[in-house]
Order: structure tokens, then C-alpha cells, then sequence
């Protein structure tokens, strides 16, 4: 079972011998209401974010292209456009365990520390509160499954700004901006833009679909299941 036609075409590509049954099922999700009854404007007051913010929900791992968004904020600041992107989530890599660090010394280094704030890891309260008051959603990812922050997004109708990868494409049908995950300017560009023509401040409530779309998932989730085991029956039963 995979979360996406984009993972299905690497599946094919790297394991073209794959002969069993495989089923593509896009999840989606539903924040739970007691999670939405926080104050936002408190939160990102708390968190001393200016009225318009970017957000950054990613934890620290190289694919994550955090390194991307510090370098356009630096395009930015060069520009004289003072934009604010908040970061939260985990900072630990086994695999590569310096790499926050060595990113918030580039950010001390260039004089970045009032634009890019990492907020640490946050209740997931606060992260739906950012959420739904943000300017726009930022997702530089090099590679994804069906990413939870889009969906996410996705259930509050928050703008998007996405790497240009084959998942955020299928994932958003094309409703959000694009750009190449190894290009600071296109980032720049979208980022200053998305501030300069928001409206005024305000939360987000759920989009009216996110129930249709959390009960289809489930639908097909069970529906895969239920084939899956019938299938298997019927092979013991021939003896194949």
C-alpha cells in the first residue's frame, strides 16, 4: 500500500520485478476540535511572531531543505524585505548530528536571527494555531511520502509555497506555488510576494470538505484491506 502515484512510480522503477498487488491510498486528515481551541493570536504572540509569518513545520534533516529557505531569507534581506519564517520540530539526526547547528550558525552568521526562528518542538496545538493564522505554508523538501504538513494545510485552506517535486504537485492538484528545491531565488520570490499581497489577519477554520475527504480515505483504506484479504484467500484456496 502506497500514499501516492509518485511513490508508485519509484516503486516500478527501482523494483520493476514487483509482481504482488499494489494499491496507491491517499490519506488525509482531520485535526481533532480540542486541538482547535487554543487561541492562535495568543500562541504566536507567545512565540513573539510579527502579525505576518511564514511557517516551517519540518524537523531538521538534510532532505528537508532547510539550508534553502535560510538562503532566500538572505536574498530577501539584501532586498530590503524583512520576512519572518517559524520553524519547528525535532533538531536530532543520528545520521548527520551537527547539521542544526551548523544551520543556525549560518543564520547567526548572516544576520538572520530575527527572520528565521525555530521555535523548538511545539505542542501540536500551537503548530495547528500557526497554521491557520500563517501568511503561507512552506514545504522545501528534496523528496516526501504524502506529507502530513501539506495535509494539514490542506484542512485549514492555507496558502502553500512547495518544493517542486512530483508528490506536492499530486498532493495539492497544482492550488499552491512551486518552486525548484535548489532555487533560493524562485523561494525569495514567492515568499516576498505571498507577504505583500496578504489580507488581513486572520485564523483559519476547517475547509468544509475535510470530512468527505478524511471519510473517502477511510473507505478506500478499508476497501484495499478487504481485497488484499480476499485475494489471498482465494490463492490458498487454488493452492497458488
Amino acid at each position: 500500500m502506497l500514499s501516492s502515484v509518485s511513490a508508485l512510480g519509484d516503486l516500478t522503477r527501482f523494483y520493476p520485478g514487483v509482481t504482488n498487488g499494489v494499491s496507491v491510498v491517499r490519506f488525509a486528515t482531520e485535526p481533532p476540535s480540542d486541538s482547535l481551541t487554543t487561541d492562535a493570536f495568543d500562541i504566536v504572540a507567545r512565540y513573539g511572531l510579527p502579525q505576518r509569518f511564514l511557517y516551517l513545520p519540518n524537523q531538521f534533516w538534510r532532505h528537508k531543505n532547510h539550508q534553502l529557505v535560510i538562503d532566500a531569507l538572505g536574498l530577501l534581506k539584501q532586498r530590503g524585505v524583512d520576512a519572518v519564517v517559524a520553524a519547528s520540530g525535532s533538531t536530532h539526526d543520528p545520521r548527520e548530528p551537527e547539521y542544526f547547528h551548523n544551520a543556525m550558525r549560518d543564520v547567526a552568521a548572516r544576520g538572520l536571527g530575527t527572520n528565521f526562528r525555530h521555535l523548538g518542538m511545539i505542542p501540536l496545538d500551537h503548530v495547528y494555531a500557526l497554521l491557520r493564522t500563517s501568511v503561507a505554508l512552506i514545504n522545501p523538501s528534496q523528496c516526501e511520502g504524502w506529507s502530513t504538513t501539506v495535509e494539514e494545510a490542506k484542512s485549514f485552506g492555507s496558502p502553500m509555497i512547495l518544493s517542486n517535486i512530483p508528490v506536492h504537485r499530486e498532493q495539492t492538484e497544482e492550488a499552491a506555488r512551486y518552486f525548484a528545491a535548489n532555487d533560493a531565488e524562485a523561494l525569495a520570490n514567492h515568499m516576498s510576494e505571498v507577504l505583500e499581497q496578504a489580507g488581513p489577519v486572520v485564523v483559519r477554520d476547517l475547509q468544509a470538505r475535510v470530512g468527505e475527504r478524511v471519510r473517502a480515505f477511510a473507505i478506500h483504506f478499508i476497501d484495499t484491506i478487504q481485497l488484499a484479504i480476499l485475494s489471498q484467500a482465494a490463492a490458498v484456496s487454488t493452492g497458488r
